[in-house]
């Protein structure tokens, strides 16, 4: 599970919106591209407690995997941008039976990977929307209730 942070609920500000981020999300938090605008707006509204980010634990290794192919980062690069990831606050989920059984099922129903079915199983096992910002993912599930474009959020 992550840590850090604040919890605004414990101090009576009221209920904090959940939502689950996919590495699409995440990796934009490290490159400038297309969304990351939004990537950060999410990212700053986690850190500063008006949203809390939820996620599979799967999330750090695509991060670091993907990190660790960009020719301008070195591993202590690599190592700081996931220690930044637990710092975060996000609550990430580690990988079970039920989860893993849904992620397989979504990845054969969609035709897509069963990485990416882990995003969605988590989403629909915890009642909460996916946020991405992978064309892919929503071209192939996009019918799916609880799929949002990273663009399509407001904070």
């Amino acid at each position: 599970m992550g840590g850090g942070g604040r919890d605004p609920e414990m101090e009576g500000e009221g209920p904090v919106t959940s939502y689950i981020i996919d590495s699409s999300v995440a990796v934009k938090w490290f490159s400038q591209e297309g969304g990351t605008e939004a990537a950060l707006a999410l990212r700053d509204g986690a850190f500063f407690g008006s949203c809390r980010l939820e996620a599979p634990d799967l999330l750090l290794y695509e991060i670091g995997n993907a990190l660790r192919y960009n020719t301008r980062l070195d591993a202590g690069d690599v190592k700081l941008a996931l220690g930044s990831l637990l710092d975060l606050g996000i609550v990430f989920h580690p990988a079970g039976g039920a989860l893993l059984a849904k992620a397989v099922d979504l990845a054969f129903r969609y035709r897509m990977t069963v990485y990416d079915g882990c995003f969605i199983a988590l989403a629909d096992n915890r009642g909460l929307p996916l946020i991405t910002a992978d064309e892919k993912l929503i071209a192939k599930a996009g019918d799916h209730s609880g799929i949002v474009r990273l663009s399509k959020v407001l904070l």
